[in-house]
Formats: structure tokens, C-alpha cells, sequence
């Protein structure tokens, strides 16, 4: 049987400019944090992210996001929207929000 498991470093690699990733969790709890830090030290772009209430791992990546698909996209009610995702959204980078119900 083939090997499955890998290195952080070896899933990062998997990962192209353009894909659209839907990165588990939600909000604050459950997520690829590590992952997703990974990813953002790469030099990726335009990255899609996606999920039903993305947060802090999809957060991290936003300087990569092009277009990000969500339901609520924050880091729950007492820490509010992240942050990345609101100043990438207000106009300081390239993201575009699409938000579904």
C-alpha cells in the first residue's frame, strides 16, 4: 500500500498558484494553522479559499486570496472579522468577497 502520510512541507508543495482550497475548522477552532502558515511563507498567488465559516488559518493566507467564498468569514464573536480578510476586502489587496447563505 502506498505511504499517505507526509511532511508539512511536502503537502505545502502541493499546492499551485490559482487552486481554490477549502481549508477545514471553523472560525477559531479546528483549524490547519500550521498549514496555512506554510502556505503563507510560499510565494503563492491567487490563491481561492473557501468555506462555510472560514477563519484564523484562511485568515493568515489572505495576501494570497484572490477571491475568498464564505458564509461568515470572522474569529467568532469576541474577537470579531479577521483581520486580514477585512483590510484585503476594504480595498488594500486584490481579494474579492463572495459571500453565500
Amino acid at each position: 500500500m502506498k505511504e499517505k502520510l507526509m511532511s508539512l512541507s511536502q503537502a505545502a508543495d502541493l499546492i499551485q498558484d490559482g487552486m481554490l482550497l477549502a481549508l477545514g475548522g471553523n472560525a477559531m477552532h479546528r483549524n490547519p494553522t500550521l498549514f496555512a502558515l506554510e502556505l503563507a511563507r510560499r510565494p503563492l498567488k491567487g490563491l481561492k479559499v473557501c468555506g462555510a465559516a472560514p477563519g484564523i488559518a484562511t485568515d493568515y493566507l489572505m495576501a494570497q486570496v484572490d477571491t475568498a467564498y464564505f458564509g461568515f468569514f470572522g474569529l467568532e464573536n469576541e474577537a470579531g472579522l479577521a483581520p486580514q480578510m477585512r483590510k484585503y476586502m476594504e480595498g488594500d489587496g486584490p481579494a474579492r468577497a463572495i459571500e453565500g447563505s
